[in-house]
């Protein structure tokens, strides 16, 4: 009986894991997609009043521009010269013949004509397209005296607006003045142009009268107001209201879909347990197998809680062997008094660089060495002969690229390779090199009489190059600077004679 116990408790625990998961998730989808479908409605609304303002804005703005467009056009006409004798002493060209000589100029036009001062038509009406209603009311306003701008309704949907700009002598004197009549078709071509497919934009007059309309909207739930500011009139922007958009009903239907899969997983995934179970178990399996090889250890992860202090165990013990390795394997390729690489390290990192300088990139290889160190490990003790090596340690660090490599090979042999440089560029490297070395001296408190020796020499692209043979040449110049006085570098031969770079 009690053998049996733990299984029928991690049975129970397992089933109501997954179904608290299965409620949470169900909730949390529903939620998500509510949440997702109210932002999206508000946001949509937001934009497409923003949109219906934007195009209101751009149709009023258009509407001002032409009515502009015209005021200036009607008040040029006024200020032609030929009006004046024209209008005061009827001369030659007859006022009708004035007229009909601009009309072909002026787009939209419906009527144009010369007033006398009383707003009298000059010309023939029937002609010059000012029918007798137009002239009565002219007569009647005296457009002169009163307002620039008039909107005429006329008979069979003839209805324009009457621009008036006056005429008047050197002497100020009111001559007379010029009637342009526009057709509303041109206002009515702005709102079409700025509406938005769904969208109608109407010009009203002060009484409230439509002026011109794209459409009409049979239950508008959206809509912006905007004065136009010409003798009252307002323009209207309307558009109707959706409770649920393309988009809506898109995220409607995904969220569905996605519930439903969601549901579906879950439920083969409590179908599955056994195989979840089997798969921990082999992957502590794997784990420990590994560990006892030495190889790298993936981290278990377990499915289940009964497993966590199982895995927690073997992934901290996996972490600190694979630790211990790395250090040893770090100070395998150290060295422990300067810090740089050692000899071995460099062994390793060699065949790299002479790939590189077979692929056409210069490598120079460059073997150090400090002048009189026996001498100062004599005279001095080789506390102060470390401190003489850490103090070269510490210049070539300084000095080193990422791409260039240096180490210590054995006593106060070092070298370095470094990349992309010619021999111009070394030898710069090497004073460099020699001066920071000093001040590193300097730096210690040491007042020791020595320098740095240098031997160079050029990785080749031959494949039969190797490190002993660079070593070689490198460590044949080293000896040459030292013949010649020390505290100097030797180039083993000039770039272009070594086959490299």
């Amino acid at each position: 009986m009690p053998a049996h116990a733990p299984a029928r408790a991690a049975t129970a625990s397992l089933r109501r894991h997954f179904v608290w998961l299965l409620l949470g998730v169900v909730l949390m989808l529903v939620g998500g997609v509510g949440l997702s479908l109210w932002f999206s409605l508000k946001a949509e609304r937001q934009n497409r009043d923003g949109l219906l303002r934007l195009h209101a804005e751009s149709a009023r703005d258009g509407v001002k521009r032409r009515l502009d467009h015209y005021r200036s056009l009607v008040d040029k006409l006024a200020r032609d010269p030929e009006l004046e004798d024209l209008l005061r002493f009827g001369g030659s060209p007859a006022p009708q013949d004035w007229v009909q000589s601009r009309q072909p100029l002026i787009p939209d036009l419906h009527g144009l004509t010369l007033l006398t001062p009383e707003g009298e038509v000059l010309g023939d009406g029937t002609t010059l397209r000012i029918g007798p209603d137009c002239r009565a009311e002219l007569r009647s306003r005296q457009p002169l005296r009163g307002r620039r701008l008039h909107l005429q309704r006329g008979v069979g949907g003839r209805d324009h607006l009457d621009l008036v700009s006056a005429v008047r002598g050197v002497d100020n004197e009111l001559l007379g003045g010029v009637l342009l009549s526009m057709r509303l078709d041109a206002l009515k071509r702005i709102l079409e142009e700025a509406a938005h497919p769904g969208q109608t934009l109407t010009l009203l007059d002060a009484a409230g009268k439509t002026v011109v309309s794209n459409g009409e909207v049979a239950d508008a739930a959206h809509e912006v107001r905007l004065d136009v500011g010409e003798g009252g009139w307002t323009l209207v922007g309307r558009m109707p209201g959706q409770t649920l958009t393309h988009s809506g009903k898109a995220q409607l239907i995904a969220g569905g879909a996605t519930l439903l899969a969601v549901l579906l997983l879950l439920q083969a995934s409590m179908l599955h347990l056994r195989r979840a179970m089997l798969r921990d178990i082999d992957a502590t399996r794997d784990a420990l197998t590994a560990l006892a090889h030495g190889e790298p250890v993936q981290a278990i992860v377990p499915h289940y809680v009964e497993f966590a202090p199982t895995a927690g165990e073997i992934n901290l013990i996996a972490l600190q062997l694979q630790a211990q390795r790395e250090q040893l394997e770090h100070l395998s390729l150290t060295d422990p008094l300067t810090g740089l690489p050692n000899r071995r390290a460099f062994e390793t990192r060699f065949p790299q660089a002479l790939g590189f300088a077979g692929r056409g990139l210069r490598i120079a290889l460059v073997l150090l060495d400090i002048d009189y160190f026996k001498r100062i490990n004599d005279s001095f003790g080789h506390g102060v002969g470390d401190q003489v090596l850490l103090a070269l340690a510490q210049t070539l660090k300084a000095l080193t690229r990422r791409a260039d490599l240096p180490a210590r090979l054995a006593g106060d042999e070092f070298v370095i390779l470094l990349a992309d440089l010619d021999t111009a560029g070394v030898a710069l490297w090497y004073r460099r090199l020699a001066d920071h070395f000093r001040s590193e001296l300097a730096a210690l408190g040491l007042d020791i009489q020595t320098g740095i020796s240098a031997g160079q020499t050029w990785l080749r692209r031959t494949s039969r190059d190797t490190m002993n043979d660079a070593l070689g040449r490198a460590d044949r110049a080293l000896y040459q600077a030292k013949a010649s006085g020390r505290n100097q570098i030797v180039i083993d031969a000039p770039l272009d004679e070594t086959g490299a770079g």
